[in-house]
């Protein structure tokens, strides 16, 4: 053999290997099968979360609890006119239910200036009253809840928070 010539086995030190054969599992998923799969998916929780809407269900259960609110604090003073056959001076005379000084006080040690303080609710000192608050309206003394009686004798109570353009406000005459 000659030494000037090259061979491809001198210059090769690794063994060749045959090269693998890359037969297709008729089994497997393509990528493009999966990835179509995924989408589908995607677009069925995307379709089914705009069905939903988890802020609007949230919006409205607090609106549904503003409403049982109001109407707690109407029937409380509407039991307290049936007992004592007045309306309650502490409730201020307005024809509109929000205005400067008619939101409710909340019970407790609070300073209620400028507020309406809905103590004569309280027969005893020992009777504990809760007055409900907004879920949402964050006040130090306030409740987020207004009260106002006309020259007729209605009292409204009304929930100037209200989500979703909704007006929560019950009257109700009490003589």
């Amino acid at each position: 053999m000659d030494e000037n010539k090259l061979s491809e086995e001198t210059i090769n030190f690794v063994p060749s290997m045959p090269k693998k054969s890359r037969e297709v599992n008729p089994n497997r998923f393509k990528f493009t099968e999966i990835m179509l799969v995924v989408s589908a998916v995607g677009i069925v929780i995307f379709l089914a979360l705009l069905a939903i809407n988890p802020s609007k269900e949230a919006a409205e259960a607090r609106n549904l609890k503003r409403s049982a609110d109001v109407a707690q604090i109407l029937s409380y003073v509407s039991s307290y006119v049936n007992a004592q056959s007045e309306i309650p001076e502490a409730i201020p005379g307005s024809t509109e239910c929000v205005e400067y000084g008619n939101e409710i006080c909340k019970t407790g040690p609070f300073d209620c200036t400028d507020l309406v303080s809905m103590s004569f609710l309280i027969k005893d000192e020992e009777e504990l009253l809760v007055i409900p608050t907004d879920p949402q309206y964050i006040s130090i003394n306030g409740t987020g809840y207004f009260i106002s009686q006309d020259s007729k004798g209605t009292v409204t109570v009304c929930a100037p928070h209200a989500e979703r353009n909704e007006k929560i406000s019950f009257s109700k005459y009490m003589y």
